[in-house]
């Protein structure tokens, strides 16, 4: 392989599996999944994955054939598409900065704050099978653009917000970065402590969204 084309792939926010992916469709052009898989020495079932993934984010096409085909029609648009998502995360990340920077003094002005910490969970998938048996039809679940697909199916009342979160009556989880990003881990802070819990939902309140 290339490794200086997969480095290319993985700076532009792929995840490993993605990168040797996108490397196997750039270098074929025009393949099976099977074919892409062996190519780029990924699973077969991460294969489907990452590929139904680039199909709904417009990477590449799907042609309905036996067995589907998946096509890169032009590799530089593709190139393109990822280095302006590149561009709008860094945009979002400004946002979540600036967003969490309100709220963050207000939270903190307790000086016997206690029980936070941080988790780190190799994929948001185990972080919302750690947390699903709090999120009641009262958890409010903040979801950003990145992550609407995979919070999609949780629980709780849905609202648009510049940063995930989860609140749920016992205590706050706040992802370091979108839980849609490529990422190899994903970080959370959480905050139990009843007086930030208290602070969050009165700014969600002022907010609107309770």
């Amino acid at each position: 392989m290339d490794e200086g084309l997969l480095r290319i792939l993985r700076d532009l926010g792929l995840t490993e599996y993605e990168a040797k992916t996108m490397y196997a469709l750039l270098r074929l052009r025009d393949a099976t999944a099977k074919e892409i898989s062996e190519y780029g020495g990924v699973p077969r079932t991460k294969t489907y994955e990452v590929l139904e993934k680039f199909v709904m984010e417009g990477l590449i096409t799907e042609i309905d054939a036996r067995p589907r085909r998946y096509v890169v029609e032009d590799p530089k648009k593709v190139l393109d598409l990822l280095v302006l998502e590149q561009k709008r995360r860094v945009e979002r990340l400004e946002a979540r900065v600036k967003a969490i920077g309100e709220i963050l003094p207000a939270m903190t002005k307790n000086a016997k704050i206690r029980g936070n910490y941080i988790l780190k969970f190799k994929s948001p998938e185990h972080l919302l099978n750690l947390v699903g048996d709090e999120i009641t039809a009262e958890a409010i679940v903040g979801v950003s653009p990145k992550s609407m697909y995979i919070l999609q199916d949780v629980g709780g009342k849905h609202i648009d917000a510049p940063f995930d979160f989860l609140l749920t009556k016992r205590a706050i989880y706040i992802p370091l970065a979108p839980l849609g990003e490529p990422s190899r881990e994903t970080t959370v802070v959480v905050f139990q402590d009843p007086h930030i819990v208290d602070v969050f939902r009165r700014w969600l309140n002022e907010r609107g969204d309770l």
